[in-house]
């Protein structure tokens, strides 16, 4: 690690120097103190303050004992101190008022800043010394409003049960209000935790959650010992290895929450796998840890928010990294979450239950998807019902059905159609469609077969979608894929050069021109796509590879 802390270091300092030019230094402004931002907001400045109190005690830091520093923390903290509302509770102001859960994340990074402090601070530092006082009465107010809140998501619960645990911890002198908040953590915690013998949580949030879980699980293991905590963190950064793509980024697909599709490296796991293999020999994790603060150094990005943990940490400094590197290769079915992840020599590809855009298919950097159009009554798509892992790829499988509501056979009580109870309504269900798909690994690319039992005229659309800027070529034409448009591929193959990578698509099949037109079809606005039209019944296989 040793090689690695000076930029660990200068993320802070650029942290820091945000935070101090961005302070509003204005007496009559209501965000004097905290960092200057469209709304009122405590969040920002309280994240900020922990990178501040690192530099601030690391004396291979320019920061190291700063005067300056010192004023621009204890005026923060009293912006802090001003922002809390009555019950102790803070804001998300976009969207949560008097929240527990985000009082919560709040109170992670409070405690973080606080227990640097008594850690690393010097005796003699008197305007330390204040700051210290400020940050415990904060938190006292706060862990109020966190034991008698509520919330919202999944993972809300462990960022509150967490707080609750390390406020007990803190405040044990304070028998009775130690005790109210262990009894509320333990009501959470009775619920059960929601990660499953894979590593996945509730939410499959694999580009942000599942390390905000990960980290309450770290500290509710650190205040009590219990090591089943860390059973969870264990499992799932061994399923997150398994969610990264050959171009080095996670795969985010799958997730219900606002990080679906983003492209996100795993920097915010990198203290993660780093306190896991620090504990205990892991050389897988190991790699994983060296390769993340590695590759986001000589990616010259800014290094991760967490030069508070690792100082607070002696194993986490002190440890020698004596691997490198993610898993070469991987076959993973995770059956509860309905998603076959695949990582071969050359690519990689995830086949997803329940979703629309049911396979994804990776090479370098080039990640292309496939969806099928069906438009037949209310369904837009083919969303497989069912996956099946085979041999050498899976089966998805799903079934879509025509129906049309039948007249009440009591008359309604009203003429408003919209105050009609029409779940008392009959449906006739006068057609269905079975469609199967096929995928089958390749060593350069993906075989996908495509079957179709039931209805019979319905103008099916196999759909390729790939990156905007991408150059499409065959025997006939030479072109650019722009975004939001797309071409009906009659036959043959279709080339298709992205960055760096060569893909052929084909053969192609074009027996309508039907694309899609009613509300709900799901557009690729993003990107581009190929189609390939056929009439049910249909029975068609294509390819994608690599050459």
């Amino acid at each position: 690690m040793k090689r690695y802390m000076q930029h660990l270091i200068r993320g802070a300092e650029i942290r820091t120097e945000q935070f101090m030019n961005k302070q509003d230094r204005d007496p009559a402004s209501i965000q004097y103190g905290g960092i200057r931002g469209a709304i009122w907001e405590a969040k920002p400045t309280i994240y900020a303050l922990t990178a501040a109190v690192a530099v601030y005690l690391n004396p291979d830091s320019r920061f190291y004992g700063n005067p300056q520093l010192c004023e621009a923390m204890d005026l923060a903290l009293d912006f802090v101190g001003r922002t809390q509302r009555e019950d102790g509770s803070f804001d998300y102001p976009s969207c949560n008022f008097k929240s527990a859960p985000d009082t919560a994340f709040c109170f992670k990074r409070l405690y973080a800043a606080w227990r640097l402090i008594k850690k690393r601070g010097r005796a003699e530092d008197a305007g330390l010394a204040v700051i210290e006082k400020k940050y415990l009465a904060i938190m006292h107010r706060a862990l109020e409003a966190i034991c008698t809140g509520g919330f919202h998501t999944p993972n809300h619960r462990w960022g509150i049960a967490a707080a609750l645990l390390q406020g007990a911890d803190l405040f044990a002198g304070e028998q009775e209000f130690a005790a109210r908040l262990k009894a509320r953590a333990g009501q959470y915690l009775a619920e059960g935790i929601d990660g499953d013998e894979d590593g996945e949580y509730a939410e499959r949030s694999t580009g942000n959650y599942n390390a905000v879980v990960n980290n309450a699980m770290m500290a509710m293991y650190q205040v009590t010992g219990d090591e089943s905590f860390l059973g969870y963190v264990k499992r799932n950064l061994s399923m997150m290895l398994t969610y990264i793509d050959p171009d080095d980024t996670i795969f985010t697909q799958n997730s219900t929450r606002q990080d679906k599709g983003k492209k996100e490296y795993p920097d915010k796991y990198f203290y993660q796998y780093l306190y896991m293999c620090s504990r205990e020999e892991n050389p897988v994790f190991d790699g994983a840890a060296h390769k993340i603060i590695k590759d986001n150094m000589d990616r010259g990005d800014l290094a991760p928010d967490c030069l508070h943990i690792i100082m607070a940490n002696e194993e986490m400094e002190n440890h020698e990294f004596t691997h490198y590197g993610f898993l070469e290769t991987y076959r993973k079915f995770y059956p509860h979450s309905g998603v076959l992840r695949v990582k071969k020599e050359g690519y990689s590809y995830t086949a997803i239950r329940g979703k629309s855009a049911f396979l994804f298919f990776q090479a370098g950097e080039t990640r292309t998807y496939f969806k099928i159009g069906e438009s037949y009554c209310d369904v837009r798509n083919f969303i497989p019902s069912e996956i099946q892992e085979t041999e050498d790829g899976c089966i998805l499988k799903g079934q879509a059905k025509g129906w049309y509501y039948l007249p009440f056979e009591t008359a309604p009580d009203t003429s408003d159609w919209w105050a009609m109870d029409h779940t008392k309504r009959e449906k006739l269900i006068s057609s269905h469609l079975d469609l199967t798909v096929t995928v089958k690994e390749l060593s350069d690319g993906l075989e996908l077969s495509v079957k179709t039992e039931g209805l019979d005229r319905l103008p099916l659309r196999f759909e390729t979608c790939i990156p905007a800027g991408a150059v499409l070529e065959n025997s006939h034409f030479w072109m650019k894929a722009a975004a939001g448009e797309g071409m009906i591929l009659r036959e043959g193959e279709l080339k298709i050069h992205c960055g760096n990578e060569n893909l052929t698509l084909g053969p192609g099949f074009g027996e309508h021109e039907f694309q899609g037109h009613y509300s709900g079809e799901e557009l690729n606005t993003d990107g581009y796509t190929v189609y390939c039209n056929a009439y049910t019944p249909a029975e068609k296989t294509i390819y994608l590879k690599i050459f």
